[in-house]
């Protein structure tokens, strides 16, 4: 028999350094608000609400390619339908099952009529 020395030491994986000490959390207000916000509110603007800040238009630039920017004619494209109605929907749905029932009803009515016995 061969002599084997001793096992081969075990690998320790490497130990990551101690994060820094972090300073205390900051303390909850006694006094939350009710809409959940832990922060106060945005500053407002100066005039009245609403109101739009005076500023200097933005400098003319490159024209955009076609199809590209803000359309002519606010609002969607003349070729977009508006929605069908919850109620349209409803009333085609139930005039389909009346439909399934009396096309269910006719078919028990002939099958009983055809294997009635004479």
């Amino acid at each position: 028999m061969t002599e084997q020395g001793p096992p081969p030491p075990e690998a320790t994986p490497p130990r990551l350094p101690e994060p820094p000490p972090s300073s205390a959390p900051q303390p909850v207000p006694d006094r939350a608000d009710a809409s959940g916000w832990s922060q106060p509110p945005a500053t407002q603007s100066p005039g009245p609400p609403g109101a739009f800040v005076d500023r200097a238009a933005a400098p003319p630039g490159p024209l955009l390619p076609p199809g590209a920017g803000s359309p002519i004619a606010p609002g969607p494209p003349m070729s977009v339908q508006p929605p069908i109605r919850d109620t349209s929907i409803n009333l085609s749905a139930l005039l389909m099952m009346a439909g399934g029932v009396v096309l269910l009803i006719i078919v028990i009515v002939v099958l009983v009529a055809a294997l009635h016995p004479r």
